[in-house]
């Protein structure tokens, strides 16, 4: 039988938080439109036998997939050339969605045909401090809600700089068509379902709900800094990935206006990968060989593609010294006593920036 919307639930060892993600999904004026994918990814724990009892108490609405541990690619890999779904969305295990906004959204995607859909969603900080996430510009939101959209014309618009998985849904086919896979094995692969579409999707739609509740608020969680910190390896493969897509499709052929999307798109990835290694990671485990060779590179990257020149500001907007300059001067880090303040300067304008626009 067919669905409106299949949602993938990549799950591993989350016996404690899987139910409260499944009650979000499981309400009466959903179940005959939803298929909740459980993607059982080799897990240690309770979480296949929650999984099953939620299929025995909800047949129609709950499917479950379960495989060996290939980390979180290789379970939306399992999960979407089976999907039943129009449209496919996919949510962490650990999250969940507002219940009133998914009937709401289900409601509007009976309505639409369109190859991408972009929702609001709530970040829940450690301490459980809430943020609602809209795709806006200083608070001017430049997209009708409800209309269709041609792509080019949006990411050429200048408006939007990336999008996140816990905005996106998909339609299931546009994605099998164009042969979408997820790298398998490690984490961040989410990357992936962020960026290959962007090369292929005709149009989009903006919807004013807010559907997806990110929660930061655990302890492991893949995007807690202390992770990310150590999973700089990860993320550099994950970055090839991409690059390797950008290397295969190419952009000829492709619009102005999204041509100039994907080159700051991957622009601001490789800055952010520079950035781990020279402002975030501990300095006793930065590798200058190791990093010499990865911006060699990207260097490369940047004047194959005409991505510009990668910068590294701090965040505070107050020091005005880039790192990617002093680095190719003195093949070093800043000196820690810099670092040290730098770090002061940021914590500080943060701060000031929460209690005066928040």
């Amino acid at each position: 039988m067919s669905k409106l919307l299949s949602i993938i639930i990549p799950t591993y060892n989350m016996e404690a938080l899987l139910p409260r993600c499944l009650d979000s999904l499981l309400v009466p004026d959903a179940l005959e439109r939803i298929e909740a994918m459980v993607v059982n990814d080799g897990s240690k724990d309770g979480s296949l036998t929650i999984a099953n009892s939620y299929k025995e108490r909800f047949p129609s609405a709950v499917t479950v997939i379960d495989k060996p541990n290939g980390n979180y690619g290789s379970t939306i890999n399992a999960a979407l050339p089976v999907a039943k779904g129009k449209y496919v969305k996919v949510l962490d295990s650990d999250d969940w969605f507002n219940s009133d906004a998914l009937v709401k959204f289900l409601d509007s995607l009976e309505t639409l045909d369109t190859d991408f859909i972009v929702t609001h969603f709530t970040v829940i900080h450690p301490g459980g401090k809430k943020e609602l996430a809209k795709y806006n510009l200083y608070g001017k939101e430049p997209y009708e809600y409800g209309k269709l959209y041609d792509l080019d014309y949006v990411l050429g618009g200048g408006y939007i700089r990336f999008f996140m998985m816990h905005a996106i849904t998909y339609r299931a086919q546009m994605l099998r068509d164009n042969g979408y896979v997820q790298t398998e094995g490690i984490s961040y692969t989410d990357t992936e379902w962020d960026t290959y579409p962007m090369f292929y999707a005709k149009d989009v739609v903006f919807l004013d709900l807010n559907l997806y509740q990110y929660n930061m608020d655990r302890e492991g969680q893949t995007m807690d800094p202390k992770v990310l910190n150590k999973s700089i390896a990860q993320q550099e493969k994950i970055t090839s990935k991409i690059l390797a897509f950008l290397e295969e499709r190419g952009l000829d052929g492709l619009n102005s206006g999204r041509q100039a999307f994907l080159r700051q798109y991957y622009l601001n990835r490789l800055r952010l990968i520079c950035k781990s290694h020279l402002f975030d990671i501990d300095r006793k485990d930065f590798n200058a060989e190791h990093f010499a060779q990865l911006e060699q590179e990207f260097q490369q990257v940047c004047r194959k593609y005409g991505l510009g020149e990668i910068k590294l500001y701090p965040e505070n907007k107050i020091i005005r010294c880039n790192a990617m300059k002093y680095w190719h001067k003195h093949h070093k880090r800043w000196p820690a006593w810099f670092e040290s303040f730098n770090r002061a300067v940021n914590s500080v304008m943060k701060t000031l920036y929460m209690l005066l626009f928040r």
